[in-house]
């Protein structure tokens, strides 16, 4: 289940139009390029996309193919997260479901297994006895409750203790949304200046804070576990986000932040991916590669008035990273969509 595009189409069952008679629910007011024509999605079509939103009656808003759409699915999705799957639009509403390949191997699993399988499909895990038999014993401790299963998966991901803990403080990260966020990250922000400004050591006042048993303390915890890299060889693109502002004050956007670390050769990498997106700017995008002593940066900007902005700005974004201890190997910067895939394909670091 290895990505291919945010929001991209995928495979060779990508088939231009729609079927006579069907339309395709779209989120009023989301961006677009004046005088660009949004695709249609095809029934049957294998998508790339993010949940957006998590909506009434089981209901999703998601982006794909570059727009913001309304679907139901038969596999547990989690707001901020990446997923692969079947656009199947045979009925009113389109439903994300599984491949008929991945709907094969669950039916050869136990029925208790099927739900554990399902959250680790939709992410690109691994479907291997070692995973399924980690979830299992960590579901039936705590109750085996649905809503247990996206955080459950994310902590694999991660190779983070599986503990009900960790677990309930992720279930209450995906409840909020971008602007919650950003409400608790100036608190945050508030709190530090407030106290350095009196000569506490902002380190320590972070410590405390996260320390602590209020929300802010839980929302530092959630961030933390989502920041850690994803298990080598998983693709971190398809996990769900930190959720880190960009900038600060009114209509500060806010950056969905996955990280990732790999070995190659006996050399250690590391990743920091973001995506955000703006009524100005639209979708942006960008990955920081580095092996501790070499950087490499690319960004993307999904409109063309965007990556002009980036691609006359790069020089000053140079000249910034230049008082960095680490040597910059290159700064790109492309037009189009960010596209997910395992880390470690744009920095090629031999010596």
């Amino acid at each position: 289940m290895a990505a291919q595009g945010i929001g991209g189409i995928s495979g060779p069952s990508v088939r231009p139009g729609f079927p006579e008679g069907q339309t395709q629910p779209r989120v009023d007011g989301s961006p677009r390029q004046p005088g660009t024509q949004l695709p249609r999605i095809a029934d049957g079509t294998l998508v790339n996309g993010l949940v957006m939103e998590a909506r009434e009656e089981g209901s999703y808003l998601v982006r794909v193919a570059g727009q913001a759409l309304l679907a139901r699915a038969n596999l547990p999705l989690l707001p901020g997260q990446h997923f692969r799957a079947v656009w199947d639009a045979s009925g009113d509403i389109p439903v994300l479901r599984l491949s008929d390949a991945e709907a094969a191997l669950l039916g050869k699993l136990p029925a208790g297994d099927r739900e554990m399988a399902s959250a680790l499909l939709s992410r690109g895990l691994p479907l291997d006895s070692q995973a399924l038999a980690s979830l299992r014993s960590a579901w039936a401790g705590m109750g085996g409750q649905p809503s247990q299963l996206g955080p459950l998966a994310e902590l694999w991901a991660r190779g983070i203790p599986l503990t009900a803990g960790n677990v309930q403080v992720l279930a209450w990260y995906f409840t909020l949304g971008e602007k919650d966020a950003g409400s608790l990250w100036k608190r945050v922000r508030d709190e530090i200046r407030s106290r350095a400004a009196r000569g506490e050591n902002p380190l320590a006042i972070l410590k405390e804070m996260t320390e602590g048993d209020d929300d802010l303390a839980a929302f530092l915890r959630g961030h933390a576990l989502l920041s850690r890299p994803s298990r080598e060889g998983i693709d971190p693109s398809l996990l769900a986000p930190a959720l880190l502002p960009a900038g600060e004050g009114e209509g500060a956007l806010t950056a969905r932040i996955t990280t990732g670390a790999w070995k190659r050769q006996g050399k250690s990498f590391w990743s920091i991916s973001f995506e955000m997106e703006g009524d100005r700017i639209g979708p942006v995008g960008g990955d920081v590669e580095s092996d501790g002593k070499n950087l490499g940066v690319t960004l993307k900007a999904e409109r063309n008035e965007t990556f002009e902005v980036f691609r006359m700005r790069r020089h000053l974004l140079r000249q910034q990273l230049g008082d960095l201890p680490l040597a910059l190997q290159h700064i790109a910067v492309a037009r189009g969509r960010r596209v997910p895939r395992i880390p470690g394909r744009g920095l090629d670091i031999t010596v």
